[in-house]
C-alpha cells in the first residue's frame, strides 16, 4: 500500500481489526529511478572511461564512480559491508558484478574492501547523486553533458510521471 500518512493508518487500523496478531513493516516511500537515468549514466560512464590515458574498461569506470558517488551497501542490521579479499586492487576494478573501495590494507596479500550497492538498486535521489558526481567529472575533461535546464525538464517529466502512476494506484 502506497498512501499518506492518514491514508496508511486508516489501513492499517482497518487490517489491525482483522488480524490484530499480524506483523507490519512501515517505511517512507522513495521515489524510483527513471530507466533513463541509468542509461544516461552508463553513457556518461563510457565517454569518461574513453577520455583516460590510458583508456579505463568500462568496469573500471563505472567501479570508480559508484565508490566515489555511488551508496555503500549495509547488512541487515544497518552496518556497511566490507569484504576482505586477497585480490588486488586492479582486478578489483575490474568487476563488473561488484562494486568494491579499498578501505585497509592487513598484509600485501589482504585488502579490505567497503562494498557498494550497482546503480540499478538506486532510488531516484541516490541516482541523481551519482549521476552528478559523474557530469562533474565529464566536464573536467570536455565531455558535453546534458545542461541543468535539460536535467531539469528530465526530472519534470519523470516526476510527473511517477505522480500520475502514483495516483493510479492509490485510487484502485
Amino acid at each position: 500500500m502506497i498512501g499518506t500518512y492518514i491514508q496508511a493508518v486508516t489501513y492499517l487500523t482497518e487490517q489491525n481489526a482483522i488480524n490484530p496478531d499480524k506483523v507490519w513493516e512501515v517505511k517512507e516511500h522513495r521515489q524510483k529511478r527513471s530507466l533513463d537515468s541509468n542509461a544516461y549514466f552508463h553513457t556518461l560512464c563510457h565517454q569518461l572511461a574513453q577520455k583516460m590515458i590510458p583508456p579505463w574498461s568500462m568496469a573500471h569506470m563505472k567501479n570508480h564512480l559508484i565508490t566515489s558517488y555511488g551508496q555503500p551497501e549495509y547488512d541487515e542490521n544497518g552496518k556497511m559491508l566490507y569484504l576482505k579479499a586477497n585480490i588486488t586492487e586492479d582486478k578489483m576494478q575490474e568487476l563488473e558484478y561488484l562494486h568494491c573501495l579499498p578501505v585497509k590494507y592487513e598484509s600485501d596479500n589482504v585488502i579490505f574492501y567497503r562494498v557498494y550497492r550497482g546503480s540499478h538498486t538506486y532510488n531516484s535521489m541516490e541516482m541523481s547523486k551519482l549521476i552528478a558526481g559523474t557530469v562533474d567529472e565529464c566536464q573536467a575533461v570536455g565531455i558535453e553533458t546534458a545542461t541543468p535546464e535539460e536535467i531539469a525538464r528530465y526530472a519534470a517529466v519523470w516526476e510527473s510521471h511517477y505522480e500520475s502512476k502514483n495516483k493510479s494506484q492509490s485510487d484502485t
